[in-house]
């Protein structure tokens, strides 16, 4: 039975039980019509949908937009049982053929394949991506963003941090706890091992202690080394890579990882919105043909205003009078220093090209954050927490979950990446990767066959199930 169309989405989250949403077109690929029945087959590795005249079966739902002459086909299933095969918020493939479709878990793929890929291998990888401490998964969320990675695990001490992380990827292992405590024997393997150390001993608003008493490098090199990873991504403010810290991590791991490439970005000066100053550094086991990634300066004509990106809802949000409120406060703030008003971003409007860089402490109300000012009324409001996400280019399938707080959302989003920059550098490190890779494979060497499943490819090239 030749597949047709191969339809690669995302499964959704209704009353505690993963949502599966088929759209009109995969439908009619099918040949399923409104008020068709169906059969809803689960097996232990996947959902099947075929035709039937079973009357207790499922039955085709319609769709009717205003742009289409006329109904078309929709789809919508949730249980348990389905959440047993598959999870929520877990991408899936739709293998559509006629009369009958067969939903399962999205198959990875090979990112060294030299020949023609296989796409129906089992066991095959993407880049594994291990994070410590992983935050809300920003990071890992712009790395998978770029189909090259996929999340093995991370670390981190904040419930609603791991929380999050795990609301988004579903693979893997996560520790909830202090990374000083965690065995190496719960780190799993990885290709790149992204490290993203606590920033408060290094910034401004911390203790300045340079890292001195922290004691924290040596535990990420042991992370980074249990890993296995052939890369290191390490991404802080500027100061942590003048502390002892880094010193100490760095120095242990050289044996092992003797490239390295150091850098600082400010994500401004590369077309975001939000302004946010962060060093970087890349480890390699090997020299590879890594290059930071040339991102252009945009002229101001072209830069993205503050509307633009956080779109027409703007309207939306707990706006608050300027007279007699904190902003007054914040806005006539006097001194011989770089807190007030004017040297800052305190109020900005929708056409602003630019805001202050987002921290953890957003809600506090500072002057040395971004508020959003209307643009007919003495009113400003603090952005919302999907605003700033927007603004730190946080990919679209990224989401909370439910019973968050705007306060958890908030703080998360300030301990967080801008996205844009690091999927950047994650590109380039995955094309070092492979290109390395590459190179220590002989040219008489071939990819042995891969396995072979329900899924064939027949000498045309053809896909068919095989049962």
């Amino acid at each position: 039975m030749g597949v047709k169309v191969i339809r690669n989405i995302m499964t959704g989250l209704h009353r505690e039980n993963t949502r599966i949403f088929i759209e009109p077109v995969t439908l009619e690929a099918a040949g399923f019509k409104v008020g068709d029945l169906i059969s809803q087959v689960i097996t232990k590795d996947a959902v099947i949908l075929r035709l039937s005249d079973e009357k207790t079966g499922h039955t085709i739902s319609k769709r009717k937009r205003p742009s289409w002459t006329r109904e078309r086909p929709l789809y919508e299933t949730y249980s348990k049982n389905i959440t047993l095969v598959i999870q929520p918020r877990e991408r899936i493939d739709m293998l559509v053929s006629d009369g009958m479709i067969v939903i399962r878990k999205e198959r990875s793929f090979d990112l060294f394949v030299i020949e023609q890929p296989q796409l129906q291998g089992a066991g095959l990888q993407k880049l594994r991506l291990y994070s410590g401490p992983s935050g809300g998964g920003f990071a890992t969320a712009a790395a998978v963003d770029t189909g090259l990675y996929e999340a093995v695990g991370g670390v981190d001490i904040s419930a609603a941090a791991i929380a999050a992380y795990m609301h988004n990827f579903k693979a893997g292992c996560v520790f909830l706890g202090d990374l000083t405590r965690k065995h190496s024997d719960y780190i799993p393997q990885s290709d790149v091992c992204w490290l993203s150390p606590s920033c408060v001993e290094y910034s401004s608003l911390g203790t300045l202690t340079d890292g001195i008493t922290e004691g924290h490098g040596p535990h990420f090199a042991r992370i980074a080394m249990a890993t296995g990873a052939s890369a290191i991504i390490i991404e802080q403010v500027p100061a942590y890579f003048k502390s002892t810290s880094y010193r100490h991590l760095k120095s242990i791991i050289k044996p092992f990882f003797p490239i390295v490439h150091e850098t600082t970005i400010d994500a401004y000066n590369v077309g975001s919105v939000a302004s946010r100053t962060r060093g970087y550094a890349v480890l390699f086991r090997e020299r590879t043909d890594f290059h930071w990634p040339q991102m252009p300066r945009l002229t101001e004509h072209r830069r993205k205003s503050v509307g633009q990106v956080i779109g027409k809802d703007w309207i939306n949000g707990d706006w608050r009078p300027i007279e007699g409120t904190v902003m007054h406060g914040l806005l006539n703030k006097t001194g011989n220093n770089n807190f007030k008003s004017e040297k800052n971003h305190t109020l900005v409007g929708l056409d602003s090209k630019r805001i202050s860089a987002i921290v953890a402490s957003y809600r506090k109300y500072q002057v040395t954050s971004s508020y959003l000012k209307h643009p007919e009324k003495e009113e400003w409001r603090p952005f919302r927490s999907d605003e700033l996400a927007a603004l730190l280019n946080v990919p679209a399938f990224y989401e909370f979950p439910d019973w968050m707080t705007e306060g958890d959302k908030t703080k998360l989003i300030g301990q967080s990446v801008d996205c844009d920059v690091v999927r950047s550098i994650q590109i380039e490190v995955a094309a070092a990767l492979m290109g390395m890779r590459y190179k220590q494979i002989s040219k008489s060497l071939r990819v042995a066959p891969l396995p072979i499943d329900s899924l064939l490819q027949d000498e045309s090239g053809q896909f068919a199930f095989h049962f």
